[in-house]
């Protein structure tokens, strides 16, 4: 008897398992809820494009990159292709060149422009 039951036994195993509400839960996702999620990231990250754009289209920053010889043509469409390291590091970057400016471009000069310097790289190097 003890034989006969032990392969039932074995067979029914993943068949509870796959029954049990713990199990079933950790595998069921809620459409609505990976759409909102999904469009959450979205909003995000193009919150973040528009920040990194709003940077590059900055009056001193164009001046700058137009003494330095850059094109930012180059540079606003490249921010469209970033996503999660790369355009993080764009934001970080365009936010540290905007506190820069905020608080007065004559006492930022070589910091801005090193800023500006490294996020013209990144920005192209994501091509």
């Amino acid at each position: 008897m003890r034989i006969t039951l032990k392969p039932v036994a074995v067979l029914l195993l993943p068949v509870m398992l796959a029954a049990s509400p713990a199990f079933a839960a950790q595998r069921v996702v809620d459409a609505a809820a990976l759409q909102r999620a999904l469009a959450a990231q979205s909003a995000a990250e193009e919150a973040t494009r528009a920040d990194v754009r709003r940077v590059l289209d900055r009056a001193e920053v164009q001046a700058l990159a137009a003494r330095m010889g850059l094109d930012l043509g180059d540079a606003r469409s490249a921010v469209a292709t970033l996503s999660g390291v790369q355009l993080a590091q764009a934001a970080e970057r365009a936010q540290a060149v905007d506190v820069a400016l905020a608080g007065g471009a004559a006492t930022v000069v070589i910091s801005l422009t090193s800023l500006l310097l490294i996020l013209i790289i990144v920005i192209l190097l994501a091509d």
